[in-house]
């Protein structure tokens, strides 16, 4: 029995790595080592440099690439449920709690990096605010993507309505929110200077709890086995 144990073992780690791809993180990465190379060359680094492209770098690129590819982690369209309910060991929301976590370390690690890097060259922001920028930005956006993809049972529904929501609330999200001030708790870019500190913490707050709920929801949909196989 050891060695099937092992053996199955081995084939569940392989299971967690398969078609997680590293194209996104790298390409966060390059994006981000981009932009900070031509600042810096067009600023320098000396001295404050207190502009919105550099406090809002950030959390404007690692949230939209971790959404797309939280879209694509356990997509039905991509990967057939039999065989990951016969090859698993433990049920479907467990592999995608697996992957999950292993995607988003490694942007954790590249967003957290990238902001250590930018607030040590030009000071911008106190660095806890600047990862509450995109933390709370990543954790919704993810979610939807997730959820979308789990619903419709498409990963480029769940990329493509993650895309919708960043581009409209990162450009039209301040006229939106000067339409109907009631609009603060879901702008994924709300300013901490529009409405204060105290209501930007809150709007993260909210922007947190409903991405971690719409995860729930998605490792709920990959819990009912019937709904996954299609027979229901």
């Amino acid at each position: 029995m050891r060695p099937v144990n092992r053996e199955r073992f081995l084939q569940s780690i392989k299971l967690i790595l398969k078609l997680v791809d590293w194209w996104p993180v790298a390409a966060s990465a390059a994006i981000l080592a981009v932009i900070f190379i031509l600042e810096l060359h067009l600023t320098g680094s000396e001295g404050a440099f207190e502009t919105m492209y550099v406090r809002r770098t950030v959390e404007t690129i690692a949230p939209l690439l971790f959404a797309i590819q939280a879209a694509f982690l356990l997509g039905p369209d991509n990967e057939p449920a039999l065989e990951l309910l016969l090859a698993y060991p433990v049920p479907l929301p467990r592999l995608f709690f697996d992957r999950l976590l292993l995607v988003a370390g490694m942007h954790l690690a590249i967003a957290l990096t990238a902001t250590l890097v930018f607030t040590a060259t030009w000071g911008a922001e106190n660095l806890a605010l600047a990862v509450v920028r995109w933390l709370a930005a990543g954790i919704v956006l993810g979610g939807v993507a997730v959820f979308t993809t789990q619903v419709t049972r498409q990963g480029v529904f769940g990329t493509l309505l993650a895309s919708l929501l960043w581009a409209a609330s990162l450009y039209g999200g301040d006229g939106i929110l000067k339409r109907w001030p009631w609009f603060w708790p879901f702008h994924v870019y709300l300013q901490p200077e529009k409405l204060g500190l105290g209501i930007y913490l809150l709007n993260r707050l909210f922007l947190v709890g409903i991405g971690l709920g719409l995860f729930l929801l998605a490792m709920k949909f990959l819990g009912d086995e019937d709904r996954i196989l299609g027979t229901r």
